[in-house]
């Protein structure tokens, strides 16, 4: 049997990073379970940070993600490159910036709103049309750095603002990539998605950003409760990382879509170990409406039971208001007017003001 004396040990090269030898697990940037082991340095035994580890979970994610150096790993470490992510012309975004009186978005949008406010939200989120399908709308997706990572294509119905759905009850939606893929106007696009509506950290002074799932949602809070940033994931599966990175040093405030709440607290929970500041808001979670609503709904509904209120709403004479007056120190006056059957001046029954 072959032995390694003390020359030999000090023959042997010290390697500057190598995989964390212990039980502790971090938070997998790529699939959001604890399953990441970090590399450590060598020399002082300090973790790197949490873009470098390797996932156990080789199969099911296979993230691996190594520091610029040498290592002493139990196996070969192969380091693939990711492919550098694509990102459209801004041009793209200006050319879509028109025809807003056939986006159904933008006009479902104004039943609600005042046209100063929606032309603000438009400006604001730089909302596109698309003529994908008609009335179809842009939502592109704007980093920080201002550059465009995807523009997203939904279809709405104008009146309800609902997801306009197919035969088979499926929502329309598509991407700008996609089209230009299909038109060779391009070849390869590598998709790299961030937040809607994440360039606007840069514009705002708000120091809380108030994170919602849908565009649309965020779009409409951002005119009901203008003094937070209004962001979206995209989907439920967007509150993650990856995505979340570029707020992490804000106070981030989540409003997950009924039903949804469970998923973004553990998840929230996971990434405020790593340095976020992320509460969850729970009040959606605890009313009685179905699983998928969100607050864009809520407000739709409170908004139509105003109105509905406002049409029982009794409005009531010049004449009426007077005698409403007058009854505070002659109360006889109603037996007067009851007696002799009086009326105003227009020949209208006078009714008491309730």
């Amino acid at each position: 049997m072959n032995t390694v004396n003390s020359k030999n040990l000090n023959a042997m090269k010290q390697y500057k990073y190598n995989l964390d030898k212990s039980s502790k697990k971090f938070v997998c940037p790529k699939c959001n379970k604890r399953t990441l082991v970090k590399y450590k340095e060598t020399e002082t035994g300090n973790y790197l940070n949490e873009d470098f580890g390797r996932c156990d979970r080789e199969t099911n994610c296979g993230f691996h993600n190594t520091p610029t150096g040498e290592f002493n790993n139990p196996f070969e470490v192969v380091n693939i490159p990711k492919p550098k992510p694509s990102f459209h012309n801004f041009d793209l975004v200006s050319q879509s910036g028109r025809n807003y009186k056939e986006n159904n978005f933008i006009q479902f949008l104004k039943t609600i709103f005042t046209e100063t406010e929606v032309k603000e939200a438009i400006l604001k989120y730089l909302i596109g049309t698309s003529k994908r399908w008609n009335g179809a709308t842009i939502f592109w997706q704007i980093d920080n750095l201002q550059k465009v990572h995807a523009g997203k294509i939904l279809q709405y119905v104008s009146k309800t603002g609902k997801r306009h759905k197919n035969e088979d009850g499926k929502s329309l939606i598509d991407w700008v990539h996609s089209i230009l893929k299909r038109t060779k106007t391009i070849n390869d696009f590598n998709l790299n998605q961030c937040l809607f509506g994440l360039h606007l950290i840069n514009e705002s002074n708000a120091k809380t950003i108030a994170l919602v799932e849908g565009e649309k949602t965020a779009i409409m809070m951002s005119i009901f409760k203008p003094q937070y940033i209004w962001l979206a994931t995209g989907s439920k599966q967007g509150f993650k990382y990856e995505n979340l990175k570029p707020i992490k040093q804000y106070k981030i405030i989540a409003f997950p879509d009924k039903s949804e709440y469970a998923d973004w607290f553990k998840k929230a929970t996971e990434l405020n170990i790593l340095g976020f500041d992320i509460i969850v808001n729970d009040w959606l979670e605890n009313t009685n409406f179905e699983a998928g609503t969100d607050f864009a709904d809520v407000l739709l509904i409170e908004k139509k039971e105003a109105e509905k209120n406002k049409k029982h709403e009794i409005i009531y004479t010049d004449t009426e208001n007077i005698i409403n007056e007058f009854e505070t120190h002659t109360p006889e006056i109603w037996n007067l007017i009851e007696t002799f059957g009086l009326v105003d001046c227009n020949w209208n029954e006078i009714r008491k003001v309730i």
